[in-house]
């Protein structure tokens, strides 16, 4: 009966118009977390959450960000006003007044917004982006925001000079954007352009390595290439440098590679890996509690996971 009802009243473009606005005001700001699951399951997500429609919504740490409901991390910017909470939680504890922040695989610019802050006017966010129609909608959000402590690179990170061929991730996560024709087929994302590469040791400057203290890597498949470019920097950046990065055992089948080798380039730097807490969840979103601290990885990568790597013991992390 109560799905019947919600089918014929979301039937009318102009009232689903009426009640997206509605419905997201009481997901992102009455503070009571009491039936928003049930609102969330039962109405948003199967009725409005896909309506694509262009917006500009603040986040949790005050950046704005332009985007439409279709793609998931700006529609859930859009009714949560964070991505990856517990991340979020841990790069803000991370990051301090003049850090440097490199984001590697940058999207929309929500980590490099976030890191602007942290780091201040002291601080440095270097944001590279290999996607062209991405890059455009990054540098629309640091404008946006009127930053001035961020490097934007429309480049792809990886272990040579040269082209490679990206392939545009689906409306609805174009965070799958991809240089891997497997992942691009597995998840129908379509052939954008053939961008520059590079090594991080060309992308990046001196100063910006010798001062980096957090690295995130998020390139869907493609971290095996930005970890070799990585590699001879390790030795001349900071004692406290962590970096930040999810690691597939399957996409890294796709080169010949198993997680181990990741583990063990930067175990020869001196890096102990860490496993950080990330859930996707409706209810992680709708209540954003805490969740502890990194732990030990223990028994490796056994499926997709966001992987810390620090130099600092586990009273550092």
């Amino acid at each position: 009966m109560v799905d019947r009802l919600l089918t014929r009243l979301t039937a009318s473009p102009r009232l689903t118009r009426w009640l997206i606005p509605l419905v997201r005001a009481y997901i992102r700001y009455v503070p009571l977390a009491a039936g928003k699951r049930s609102v969330w399951e039962r109405l948003v997500n199967p009725y409005l959450a896909w309506e694509p429609h262009r917006f500009v919504a603040r986040t949790v740490f005050g950046s704005e960000i332009a985007g439409d409901a279709q793609d998931i991390l700006t529609q859930y910017v859009y009714y949560f006003g964070v991505w990856e909470p517990h991340i979020t939680r841990w790069v803000r504890r991370r990051l301090r007044q003049g850090d440097t922040f490199i984001d590697v695989g940058a999207n929309i610019g929500y980590y490099t917004l976030l890191a602007s802050r942290c780091v201040g006017p002291a601080g440095r966010v270097v944001a590279i982006e290999a996607s062209p129609t991405i890059f455009r909608a990054l540098q629309d959000n640091l404008a946006r925001n009127r930053v001035r402590n961020v490097r934007a690179v429309n480049v792809a990170a990886s272990d040579r000079r040269g082209v490679v061929r990206l392939f545009l991730g689906p409306v609805t996560n174009r965070g799958l954007t991809t240089m891997l024709p497997e992942e691009a087929a597995k998840y129908a994302c379509e052939f954008e352009c053939e961008v520059q590469a590079g090594p991080l040791a060309a992308i990046l400057g001196s100063e910006e390595v010798r001062r980096a203290r957090l690295i995130k890597i998020d390139v869907e498949g493609a971290e095996w290439p930005v970890v070799e470019g990585l590699a001879p920097l390790l030795e001349a950046t900071r004692p406290d440098l962590e970096v930040l990065m999810e690691l597939s055992p399957e996409r890294l089948a796709h080169q010949g590679k198993e997680p181990e080798d990741v583990l063990r380039v930067f175990g020869q730097a001196g890096f102990r890996a860490y496993s950080v807490a990330n859930d996707y969840t409706a209810g992680s979103y709708l209540t954003q509690g805490r969740q502890g601290g990194p732990l030990p990885l223990g028994r490796g990568v056994e499926c997709e996971t966001d992987v810390l790597f620090s130099r600092a013991g586990p009273d550092g992390v």
